[in-house]
């Protein structure tokens, strides 16, 4: 079990262009906590939940069932919500400046119009039923309310071999009600002006538990 902390964990989830990295620094530079970005942690049960046990963290990403971990042992779970046009334009402001930097990890307009695509999909709620995984997801969802103790190594493995193939929620819908179980500690941002109150919130608390 993880020792008592003085600093706020806080689990960030959002689609793309929802803002998760430039809030994930924001605490991490203003908490002093590490900052990790899920897109590139290597995924195995053991680095989950040695992230989630840890003294102090902020991640980012959005993941299901490697992120079980995380998602219990955090004192905040924040859940991004934009809307669709913000988010399109984000994306793509995106992908012109990390094309021009050579630092794009999904170059040329291809699939920058898949990932238009399935952001798509998410923001606007168009789940396809016509998708295998997406049932095997709903199925995961109701055995997932049932989560009671602290996710162990065997217990996230045995998901992830249950579950094989299911790595993020289709639509922001199903991203809200997978976060159900969870639900008194999750914040839903809209805005930066949520934003600013959250880390008002933070500091508010580091201060009072440093102090």
């Amino acid at each position: 079990m993880r020792k008592a902390e003085k600093y706020p964990l806080a689990s960030i989830s959002g689609e793309l262009g929802s803002g998760k990295t430039t809030l994930a620094q924001s605490l991490s530079s203003r908490l002093h906590i590490p900052h990790y970005n899920l897109d590139r942690v290597n995924w195995e049960q053991e680095n989950a939940l040695a992230i989630a046990e840890g003294p102090a963290w902020v991640t980012e990403g959005i993941y299901l069932i490697f992120t079980e971990p995380m998602l219990y042992h955090a004192d905040y779970i924040i859940f991004l919500e934009i809307s669709w046009p913000v988010a399109v334009w984000r994306i793509i402001y995106r992908h012109i400046s990390n094309s021009l930097r050579g630092t794009n990890s999904y170059p040329g307009i291809r699939l920058l119009f898949l990932l238009l695509k399935g952001s798509l999909r998410y923001y606007l709620n168009l789940d396809r039923a016509d998708i295998p995984s997406i049932e095997a997801i709903r199925a995961y969802v109701e055995a997932h309310r049932e989560i009671a103790i602290p996710p162990t190594e065997e217990f996230v493995q045995m998901y992830i071999e249950t579950y094989q193939g299911i790595t993020a929620p289709p639509t922001e819908e199903f991203a809200q009600k997978y976060l159900e179980t969870y639900k008194e500690k999750v914040l839903i941002i809209k805005n930066t002006i949520d934003q600013e109150q959250l880390l008002e919130r933070l500091m508010k608390r580091l201060t009072r538990t440093l102090s």
